[in-house]
């Protein structure tokens, strides 16, 4: 599934060259399929030591674990108001118990690297894919929103390893050539992982409720962890040398990103284009739909969707025009005001169900600027810092979703006039107007502040 979901990519990828502005192009002598079949088949050639075969294969079971961690993680948005009744919570209690998440995903994340860096992945991935499994299992036999808070950090310190393991396993097996082009393909499944963690959810926990619906992730995750234990064996490459004096310069990294005014204005950009993904297509989407819009749950689980397909098919695109026009910040500048008008539009205006779809596809295909962002912050540092740069900038993002769910949460429960469990659209109103004023925001940085790279200029 994952290998045919790259292949597709790819082909997109391969088809979008005919249509950019290369010089002599005639002369390039491009063969779509010719070079869709090198691609591929250059790509699964590491070594004679593991086959084509079981690469693929092994790509496979840690993709699947993003997929599986994405799901989790956006899966308390289309079962917002069943969480809400059962633990008698409004929705700070919501956001706040949500948004342990990422408080714990957040300080995992150097851990993470440091981990895979000293021990074997198939021992890491399976440890984290069972703290996913418990976390799931304990949030769907919680009791309170205590419980529900635990099983929640419980998720988010497994799921924390799955998009590092995914290009750990990357760099192990493939030529370091493509690994960029791996990386790209990765951050791309991440987004389709929380598609299918929607719709699907959201059709289960409607059919059996949400509790059986988490038990059943549990399941899932339980039969991947073995897979992962009994499949994903290989010969790690041997960077012990590289590692130890990485480990070693690591304060030293850390001193020199943070000294760089670019550094902190960079982060903040991607911190606030993540704000409509980390908080409404993650969580308050949904409810908003379902009360502004009255439409049914799974269709407003669909609309909510169609954000992280916009984000999927614009990563890439916005990277290949960035190097194409040799312009990083204005792309950064357009994602924002696109974004910002698209989901003020579905903020401010009742349209039909079609129009609301595209305008979250654009809203979220906008805030592929921040995975731009971190082209650009890799630009804007020295090279020996790059690796610490981009951990900088990846904390940035993720906190986006532990400081906004409950700050949104709040706004809107402060908003609500009556007593009913049932928050108005002005509710909703009073807390997403964050989401938009993240959009405004993270436009102002990006063309008063961040300077345009010097190797993109």
């Amino acid at each position: 599934m994952v290998i045919v979901i790259n292949i597709m990519i790819i082909n997109n990828a391969v088809s979008l060259m005919e249509f950019l502005p290369f010089k002599n192009e005639a002369s390039l002598g491009l063969n779509k399929n010719k070079i869709l079949s090198e691609v591929v088949v250059n790509m699964i050639a590491h070594s004679n030591t593991v086959s084509n075969s079981k690469v693929a294969i092994l790509y496979c079971i840690v993709s699947f674990f993003l997929f599986f961690e994405m799901a989790i993680q956006v899966s308390p948005s289309v079962m917002s108001s069943q969480l809400m009744h059962d633990f008698n919570i409004g929705t700070l209690g919501l956001g706040i118990m949500s948004g342990l998440y990422f408080y714990s995903y957040s300080a995992m994340q150097i851990p993470s690297g440091l981990l895979f860096d000293r021990f074997n992945p198939r021992i890491i991935i399976t440890i984290s894919i069972l703290f996913c499994v418990a976390g799931t299992l304990l949030l769907s036999v919680a009791s309170n929103v205590y419980v529900g808070g635990v099983a929640r950090l419980l998720m988010g310190c497994g799921s924390a390893f799955a998009f590092v393991s995914v290009l750990v396993v990357t760099s192990d097996l493939f030529q370091p050539k493509y690994f960029a082009t791996m990386t790209g393909i990765t951050q791309m499944l991440a987004a389709f992982g929380a598609m299918a963690g929607q719709m699907p959810i959201s059709a289960m926990t409607s059919y059996m409720g949400w509790r059986h619906t988490l038990l059943s992730l549990s399941v899932v995750g339980l039969i991947l962890a073995i897979g992962v234990w009994n499949l994903l064996k290989y010969k790690k490459r041997d960077n012990s040398s590289f590692n130890k004096s990485h480990q070693m310069n690591i304060k030293e990294n850390l001193r020199k990103i943070i000294s760089q005014s670019q550094t902190w204005y960079i982060a903040l950009y991607a911190c606030l284009l993540w704000v409509p993904m980390s908080t409404f297509a993650s969580l308050w989407g949904v409810p908003f739909l379902v009360s502004a819009h009255h439409i049914n749950q799974t269709l407003a689980a669909f609309l909510c969707s169609l954000m992280w397909l916009g984000l999927a098919l614009a990563s890439p695109l916005l990277g290949v025009l960035s190097s194409a026009l040799n312009n990083r910040v204005l792309l950064l500048s357009l994602s924002a005001i696109v974004g910002g008008v698209a989901f003020g539009l579905v903020l401010e205006f009742n349209f039909s169900s079609l129009v609301i779809g595209l305008l979250l596809f654009f809203s979220g295909a906008a805030c592929a600027g921040q995975a731009l962002s971190f082209t650009v912050v890799k630009e804007n540092n020295p090279s020996s810092v790059t690796a610490t740069a981009i951990a900088f900038n990846n904390m940035a993002v993720v906190i986006s979703g532990a400081i906004f769910q409950p700050l949104i949460g709040k706004l809107i429960e402060s908003g609500q006039v009556s007593t009913s469990e049932h928050y108005n659209v002005y509710s909703f109103h009073n807390g997403l107007y964050i989401v938009l004023f993240s959009y405004v925001i993270a436009f102002l940085i990006a063309f008063f502040c961040i300077k345009e790279p010097k190797i993109a200029s």
